[in-house]
C-alpha cells in the first residue's frame, strides 16, 4: 500500500505538471494563432493568470484533501506568478538592455531571480517550514528546462506543434516537451517538500 505523503507528492507532481501543460497549450495557442507578437506586452498577465490560475487550481484540488481550508491557495498561487512574471520580465528587459549579447545564462538568471516570490505568496496558505525553498528550487528548475533544454521531450513538442499548427494555419514549433519535463521537476520537488510536512 501507498503511503500518504507518496500519495500525495504523486498525486501534487501530476496536478502540477498537468496544469502547466494545459497553461503552455493556451499560451501557445494565443500567441501563435491569435495575439502575434502583441502577446509579449500581456506576459505578465498571461504568464501570471493564464499560467498561475492551472497551477494554483490543480495544486488545490490534491491539497484540499490534506489541508483544510485551503482556498486561499488558488489565489496566492495565481498572485505569486503574476509578481513574478512582472519581476522576471523588468529583469530579463533589464539584462537584454545592459548587455545586448547576454546568453541564456544571463536571461535564466533574470528568470530564476523571480522564484522566490510564487513561493512567499503561498507560503501565507501553508506554514511550512521549508515551503519557500522548495518552492523556488523546484521553479528554477523549472526555468532551467526552458531555458536550456528547450528541445527536451521532441516528441511532445512535436505533437503540440501539430495542434497549435492546426489551429494557428501555419508551422510553427513547441516548447510543450521542456514545459511538461520542467513542470514534472517542479511538481516532484514542491510535492516532496510538501508531502514530508504532512502529518
Amino acid at each position: 500500500m501507498i503511503s500518504r505523503r507518496v500519495l500525495f507528492a504523486l498525486q501534487w507532481t501530476l496536478a502540477t505538471t498537468l496544469a502547466v501543460v494545459i497553461a503552455n497549450l493556451i499560451i501557445e495557442i494565443l500567441f501563435f494563432a491569435v495575439m502575434g507578437w502583441a502577446l509579449l506586452f500581456l506576459l505578465p498577465f498571461v504568464g501570471g493568470v493564464i499560467g498561475g490560475f492551472p497551477v494554483g487550481l490543480f495544486q488545490w484540488m490534491v491539497l484540499r484533501r490534506y489541508v483544510p481550508k485551503s482556498e486561499a491557495w488558488i489565489v496566492a498561487t495565481t498572485l505569486g506568478f503574476f509578481a513574478a512574471w512582472c519581476v522576471a520580465a523588468i529583469l530579463v528587459a533589464i539584462v537584454l538592455t545592459v548587455a545586448k549579447e547576454a546568453g541564456n545564462a544571463a536571461v535564466f538568471l533574470a528568470l530564476a531571480a523571480a522564484t522566490p516570490i510564487i513561493g512567499l505568496a503561498q507560503r501565507r496558505v501553508i506554514k511550512t517550514r521549508f515551503w519557500v525553498i522548495a518552492s523556488t528550487v523546484g521553479w528554477t528548475s523549472f526555468v532551467a528546462v526552458l531555458t536550456f533544454g528547450t528541445h527536451s521531450l521532441p516528441s511532445v513538442s512535436n505533437l503540440s506543434a501539430k495542434l497549435v499548427s492546426a489551429i494557428a494555419g501555419y508551422a510553427m514549433t513547441s516548447m510543450a516537451g521542456a514545459a511538461l519535463l520542467g513542470a514534472a521537476l517542479a511538481g516532484a520537488t514542491t510535492g516532496i517538500a510538501l508531502a514530508s510536512e504532512l502529518e
